[in-house]
């Protein structure tokens, strides 16, 4: 046969082929986002509980805190967090001159305002304490 007389096959159109590799690679993303984000959230949760904060620095928190206000509370927070602070001979001196003072705010129902003596006492330590960390 002469190349001529070869019949004449119809060209036919491309195939439409579906492409969802798109789909693919945003649903691959979307699914490693996820882990790595599963994954932060529990290393976190994980290394705010296994840190180590220095105790006398919270301690040192809570004074820094203390409302002059409320007299009965200030007492029993200097007392509580001043015994534990309280590690050199100075601030035991302070200490032991401060407790006695604070006595007339505690174990009454109520109490007076604090005295400028006491408070300057107490921020003395509490300087004192800054100081010394």
């Amino acid at each position: 046969m002469k190349v001529q007389e070869l019949p004449i096959r119809d060209i036919k159109p491309l195939l439409p082929i579906p492409d969802i590799s798109i789909y693919l690679f945003v649903g691959i993303v979307a699914v490693a986002s996820l882990v790595i984000g599963v994954g932060v959230f529990f290393f976190w949760k994980w290394w705010s509980t296994h840190r180590r904060i220095d105790p006398r620095v919270r301690w040192l928190r809570e004074l820094d805190a203390i409302d002059f206000d409320r007299p009965k509370k200030a007492a029993y927070l200097m007392t509580k967090y001043g015994r534990l602070l309280a590690e050199d001979k100075r601030r035991q001196e302070i200490l032991e001159q401060l407790i006695p003072k604070l006595e007339r705010y505690k174990y009454k129902k109520e109490v007076p305002p604090l005295d400028e003596e006491v408070k300057r006492f107490m921020k003395l330590f509490i300087e004192m304490s800054h100081d010394a960390l």
